[in-house]
């Protein structure tokens, strides 16, 4: 099937990944799940390309384990790598490749569960505004993710940090960084340059109006 996501995109992550000053073995492009969205599970990993990564955050949902199921089936068919967001039980019963935990300056889940599951993907979302001292080393984790960016449709995403706050957390935090928010065709050709370990995004990263 087409590939629905932009080639600026693929370009920029590739670039980074070569770039990158911390060791990862996350991929570069990834995708988070978006519960409001009606797009199909089995669609989200058909739209990305191999070697990506797609999170998906289910927030208590019912079918969460049918979903996940499907994910999980269709990312190892497409050579994608599967993190569940938050739900450590729920990735293990699924066999994901990991976990993306929710913020935590002293990252407790994300410490624990690199004890019991070193061979895991564990990433989480950063700490939001001014910079934070987090109280716990990052080695533990293949990924933080700092948001907003770039200003974001995201009723949550809050005030875009823009470009030059950015790179200053990057340089300043001992871990792979992971630009979220506001990423899309446009405002990632100014990433090219940056200390970014990687791109994600929600909306933004897939063209839903490509099979349209």
């Amino acid at each position: 099937m087409q590939c629905s996501v932009h080639p600026n995109l693929i370009k920029i992550a590739n670039t980074l990944l070569r770039n990158r000053k911390h060791p990862s073995s996350l991929s570069p492009l990834v995708l988070m799940t978006d519960p409001d969205s009606a797009l199909d599970p089995l669609d989200i990993s058909n739209k990305l390309p191999k070697g990506s990564a797609i999170i998906y955050r289910h927030f208590g949902a019912v079918d969460k384990l049918i979903k996940a199921k499907t994910l999980r089936h269709a990312t190892r068919e497409r050579g994608q790598q599967f993190l569940i967001g938050n739900d450590p039980e729920l990735a293990i019963e699924v066999e994901a490749d990991g976990v993306h935990f929710r913020r935590d300056e002293a990252l407790v889940a994300p410490t624990v569960w690199r004890k019991h599951h070193p061979e895991w993907l564990i990433t989480m979302a950063g700490i939001k505004g001014n910079y934070v001292e987090y109280t716990a080393p990052l080695d533990c984790l293949d990924g933080l993710f700092i948001s907003s960016v770039f200003k974001s449709k995201s009723p949550s995403s809050g005030t875009p940090m823009g470009l030059k706050k950015f790179n200053t957390l990057c340089q300043k935090l001992d871990v792979a960084v992971f630009a979220l928010g506001g990423v899309n065709s446009e405002t990632v050709k100014t990433l090219d340059n940056s200390y970014a370990a990687g791109l994600s995004g929600i909306r933004e990263i897939i063209d839903l109006e490509s099979d349209k």
